[in-house]
């Protein structure tokens, strides 16, 4: 082993590394991997069982509260006996007042059964059946000292209170304040009841179950057996009420309606005696059948008129009747023509031999003058003959318009006449038949109210229970266990929400912006053996615990953390004292004195040293004699019982610790130092409320933030974070101490089994300068 004055010399052993240079060497950070960002909007399970799994002891005890309380509760409340009453009811077969043509139809189908029986179960919580089963029972409301022998029949009280008060039922009392007393009491008499008063339907029947609840056996079955019979009679007695209120109603409707009747028949004969109405009816058929046939010859002769107009029309508007077609149609008119064209063809023929004085010209002239008079004749007579016929045809054209107008205005007047008298026969029709419906209807009713029909049966009677309905032991720890789960893991997840301490490697992360190096279980020293200032050595005394593993891990992160392995000068800090900080410093430096290393670990927490304790080493001289000028660097380094790992103790305390670090000579220290070990490790204070943990975390090449998983708070993290970034400090990871067991929410996860067992450590102390490396 090198002893302290060989290891600050320059004359000591050569290193494997060129320390001088690679200290003056910027230190470049290969980062790990940032973490996935965590969607907020997703639940994550494993995260809540971890805190149901954090919190179950306050889980488990508040379920066990509730089931005891369950417990207690259930025998000291007062049995209770539950009879039941099985009822059968049908629905309503007549209807007592039921007018077809005036009032619409009752509702029929699955809606209308629902009402009624809908109101048939309000029937059975009505005060009135309430009231009547008191009176034929002579119930007596609870004593005041029977109701408080069930301390949880007070609280369940109070709970009905407390919710009528938040439904708007606290106005209650205040309106009874004004009711008399007697009414007073007999309203409470009756709330009393219906209380205990459970009306159940059979699901998909016609039954329903009529529970009553009672601290007395035989007081359940009467009240139950009572409630059904009472509520047959009510059933029974409106029947009849009903019948016999609509029979004097209609009475007294059909006596009216006689009257109406009587009345309306007077004025329909007074009024056709006076004038003298037979039968008004046939008299306007008859006109109305003339009417008709009139106006098909009105068309017909309209259509007459039309024609011989036209052709009149033709005749003048031509100027003559040679284009007529009567002219045209003429064979007499026709052969008069064709002889005169004969006549006419001699005659040019003629012409060409004979001048026109010869006599036989002149005769032949005479003959065509003849024909052209005779046609002339023939023709005026057609036209004439045309003229006559149109006038004609408007001639009766016209009279049979007038008689058509006759016919309207007689026909009007009948209608006229008959008004009057079918106003007053259809009255009386009304009146005739409203009568008859009416006197029908008493009838029916007549008869109905005799019948006792009755809808409603018993099909099972109540019997005197033998069994207590309530409590039921399982049923209340049910709802006790249940309900204290639920209060358990509202208490688990607000105690949670409230708890401001770190929950695991991702919070770290998150907090301190630089990943996890490592996570370092925690270790109990009484189950160990070990005092407490030995668990720094643990690496050392037990290389197969939980934490030697953790360390080694932690330096084999260091060793890939910069392009040139780790950082010769490390700095371990934490935000408050006890977290954990030299524990790891020197549990870190053993496992790289085990890899080979020559390391040197420095106390520079000048406030609170304890390297001295765990390496029982004398600190009458150490750092601060050094910072002071009273020693020289090969004086203050001693060695430990783990080879190639020296330590430097704190010495004395100073007064000015953060001068005396702050000081050139701090600086000299550290560069001597790296060029001399291959690693420097800086046991310094926490960062919280003192400036001496940023100063060496300026000085050193790399910072490591130790986090108490157990105690350290999120803010102290941060504020801590905050004072070194502002330090420049080269933050490069944290380390998550003294972390509970897997199951718990921290960590990683381990694949091998170690245990916290001291098994080897008197091999070790028996071996103390070999390296277990």
């Amino acid at each position: 082993m090198n002893s302290p004055n060989q290891s600050l010399t320059p004359e000591g052993p050569r290193q494997p590394l060129q320390s001088a240079e690679r200290s003056r060497l910027p230190s470049v950070a290969v980062r790990l991997p940032e973490p996935p960002a965590r969607d907020e909007d997703v639940i994550d399970l494993r995260e809540l069982w971890a805190v149901l799994m954090r919190r179950r002891w306050l889980i488990i005890s508040a379920v066990g509260l509730a089931a005891i309380l369950a417990l207690v509760a259930t025998f000291v409340m007062t049995p209770v006996y539950r009879s039941t009453l099985l009822l059968q009811i049908e629905t309503e077969g007549n209807r007592v007042v039921d007018y077809g043509s005036v009032t619409p139809e009752e509702a029929t189908g699955y809606r209308a059964n629902m009402d009624f029986y809908r109101t048939q179960y309000e029937l059975l919580k009505s005060n009135t059946l309430a009231r009547r089963v008191i009176d034929q029972l002579g119930l007596v409301p609870m004593d005041e000292d029977e109701q408080g022998q069930s301390f949880f029949a007070d609280l369940v009280a109070m709970a009905k209170a407390w919710t009528s008060s938040m439904s708007g039922a606290s106005g209650t009392d205040d309106a009874l304040s004004g009711v008399d007393p007697e009414q007073a009491k007999r309203m409470n008499e009756e709330i009393a009841l219906l209380g205990q008063l459970t009306i159940e339907p059979v699901r998909d029947s016609r039954l329903v179950r009529i529970h009553y609840d009672s601290p007395s056996p035989v007081e359940a079955a009467e009240v139950a057996n009572a409630v059904a019979a009472n509520f047959i009679n009510l059933n029974l007695e409106r029947r009849y009420d009903a019948s016999s209120f609509a029979k004097r109603f209609l009475e007294e409707q059909l006596a009216q309606a006689r009257a109406t009747l009587e009345e309306s028949e007077k004025r329909f004969v007074a009024y056709a005696r006076e004038r003298e109405i037979v039968d008004t009816d046939k008299r306007l058929q008859i006109t109305l059948d003339k009417l008709r046939e009139m106006n098909a010859q009105l068309i017909k002769a309209e259509g007459a008129r039309i024609e011989a107009e036209a052709e009149y029309l033709g005749i003048v508007d031509a100027g003559g009747a040679g284009s007529a077609a009567g002219v045209l149609e003429s064979q007499l008119i026709q052969s008069l023509k064709e002889r005169r064209g004969t006549m006419e063809a001699d005659y040019r023929d003629q012409l060409q031999i004979y001048k026109p004085n010869y006599p036989s010209m002149r005769q032949l002239k005479q003959q065509i003058g003849e024909l052209d008079q005779q046609i002339a004749r023939e023709t005026a007579a057609i036209a004439g003959g045309v003229k006559a016929k149109y006038e004609a045809k408007s001639l009766e054209e016209a009279k049979l318009a007038k008689r058509i107008s006759e016919l309207n205005e007689e026909a009007l007047a009948l209608q006229d006449r008959s008004t009057d008298f079918e106003t007053l026969k259809r009255e009386v029709t009304t009146n005739r038949e409203l009568y008859d419906g009416l006197l029908q209807r008493v009838k029916e009713v007549g008869v109905a109210a005799g019948i006792g029909e009755n809808n409603i049966s018993i099909v099972d009677a109540a019997r005197v229970p033998i069994h207590p309905y309530k409590p039921s032991l399982k049923l209340n720890l049910a709802i006790a266990i249940a309900l204290g789960g639920f209060i358990g893991v509202l208490a688990a997840f607000l105690l949670e929400a409230l708890d401001d301490t770190v929950r695991g490697a991702e919070d770290v992360e998150g907090l301190v912006g630089a990943p996890v190096l490592t996570v370092i279980p925690k270790v109990n020293s009484r189950e160990l053996g070990l005092p407490d200032q030995e668990l720094g050595l643990l690496a050392f005394r037990d290389p197969k615990s939980a934490v030697a593993e953790s360390v080694r891990s932690l330096r084999t992160q260091l060793l890939f953390s910069t392009s040139d392995g780790a950082p010769d000068i490390l700095h371990f800090t934490s935000g408050g004292p006890g977290e954990g900080k030299t524990t790891t410093a020197i549990n870190t430096a053993i496992a790289f004195a085990q890899a080979g290393n020559t390391v040197l670990l420095i106390d520079c927490d000048l406030r609170n040293p304890s390297l001295q304790k765990v390496f029982s080493l004398p600190n009458t001289i150490g750092l601060t004699n050094y910072l002071a000028g009273t020693a020289q660097p090969l004086e203050i380094s001693q060695a430990t019982m783990v080879t190639r790992l020296f330590t430097i103790t704190s010495g004395p305390l100073p007064p000015n610790p953060v001068e005396l670090l702050a000081s050139a000579k701090m600086l000299d220290l550290l560069s001597v130092a790296a060029e001399r070990f291959d690693i420097v490790i800086i046991d310094g204070p926490p960062v919280i409320g003192l400036a001496d943990a940023l100063i060496l975390a300026n000085l050193a090449k790399a910072t490591i933030f130790i986090v108490d998983a157990q105690a350290t708070h999120r803010r102290e993290i941060a504020n801590s974070v905050k004072r070194l970034r502002q330090a420049n400090a080269h933050l490069i990871g944290a380390v998550l101490a003294k972390a509970g067991r897997a199951g718990k929410g921290y960590g990683y996860g381990y694949g091998y089994d170690y245990m916290y067992s001291y098994g080897g450590r008197g091999d070790q102390a028996n071996l103390p300068q070999q390296s277990p490396a």
